[in-house]
C-alpha cells in the first residue's frame, strides 16, 4: 500500500527553493516497531532481529535475563541518525513514563533497540490490568494470539472496550536529529493487551515478536499499514512551522510505500 509522505530532505529542498533557510537536508526514513522479550519462563524467545545480531545496535546487554518491553528503529536511510529523549508512557500518557536511554546512533541499513538497560527495568507489561480486558483471551476468536486490547477492531467492540483501549495506547516519543515524533503503541504490544499476558499466555511467557507501531497486532509479529493518524503526528513532527512549513509540505510531496 503506498501512502503520502513528507521527507526531510523534500521539505528541506523545498524550504531552500522558497529562499527560506533550513539546516536539514538529509532524508531520514526509517519504521518502529514494536516487542515483549521473555526469556524468565518456558517456550520464550526474542523478537528476531535482536541484541547481539549483525547491524544491531542497543545500550542493552543481551546477556540479562529479560522481562521487557522492546522498540526497534529501522534505519532504511542512506545516512546515520541520532535518536535521543527516547521514552515510553504508559496508559495513554498518564504514566508511569520510561526514560531510561542515553542517545543511541543508528548508522544506514542498522536497526536499533530501546529495551531493559538492566533486568526488570522497562517491565511494560506490568503497568496494565491484571486480566484481559474484555475478557478476550489470548486463543479466543479475533484475539491475536494476545487477547484484550492486542484483538481485532470487531473482537474489543464486540466487548465493548474500542475506548478502553484507544484511551490508554502506550505513547512512544523521541528526537530524531533533534525532531521530535510521538506515536502510539495501538496494537498495546508494550503492555500485552493492557493487562499481565504471563498470567494467560498459552506457553507460560510474554515474549511477542516485532509489530509495526500504529498497526494491528499478532503474537509472531507483522508488518502491517500504519494507521493516518499515527503516520500525520510523524509529518507534524519536523519542527517547521508557519508558511514555510505549508508551502514546503505543497511542493515536497512525495510517496512512501510500506511493505
Amino acid at each position: 500500500m503506498t501512502k503520502h509522505f513528507y521527507t526531510r530532505a523534500a521539505i528541506a529542498g523545498a524550504v531552500m527553493a522558497a529562499g527560506i533557510g533550513a539546516t536539514e537536508a538529509q532524508a531520514a526514513t526509517f519504521s518502529v516497531f514494536t516487542g515483549y522479550a521473555d526469556n524468565l519462563r518456558a517456550s520464550g524467545f526474542f523478537p528476531s532481529p535482536w541484541i547481539g545480531n549483525a547491524g544491531v545496535v542497543s545500550q542493552s546487554s543481551a546477556a540479562q535475563s529479560f522481562d521487557s518491553g522492546a522498540v526497534r528503529i529501522l534505519n532504511s536511510g542512506g545516512s546515520a541518525f541520532t535518536i535521543s529523549n527516547f521514552t515510553v508512557t504508559m496508559n495513554g500518557g498518564s504514566g508511569p513514563t520510561y526514560s531510561i536511554w542515553n542517545p543511541l546512533t543508528i548508522g544506514a541499513g542498522q536497526n536499533g533497540i530501546f529495551t531493559q538497560t538492566v533486568s526488570y527495568n522497562f517491565d511494560s507489561s506490568d503497568n496494565a490490568f491484571g486480566s484481559p480486558p474484555g475478557g478476550i483471551l489470548p486463543t479466543a476468536a479475533g484475539a491475536n494470539g494476545i487477547g484484550g486490547c492486542s484483538s481485532t477492531a470487531a473482537a474489543q467492540a464486540a466487548a465493548s472496550i474500542t475506548a478502553l483501549c484507544a484511551a490508554n495506547q502506550p505513547i512512544v516519543s523521541f528526537l530524531l536529529d533533534g525532531n521530535p515524533f510521538t506515536l502510539s503503541d495501538s496494537g498495546h504490544i508494550l503492555d500485552t493487551g493492557l493487562y499481565d499476558f504471563v498470567n494467560y499466555s498459552p506457553d507460560g511467557n510474554e515474549s511477542i515478536n516485532w509489530n509495526l507501531i500504529g498497526t494491528g497486532a499478532t503474537r509472531g509479529g507483522t508488518p502491517g499499514v500504519p494507521e493516518p493518524s499515527t503516520w500525520a503526528l510523524s509529518i507534524l513532527g519536523f519542527g517547521l512551522v508557519g508558511g514555510a512549513m505549508r508551502r514546503a509540505r505543497q511542493k515536497a510531496r512525495v510517496s512512501y510505500s510500506f511493505a
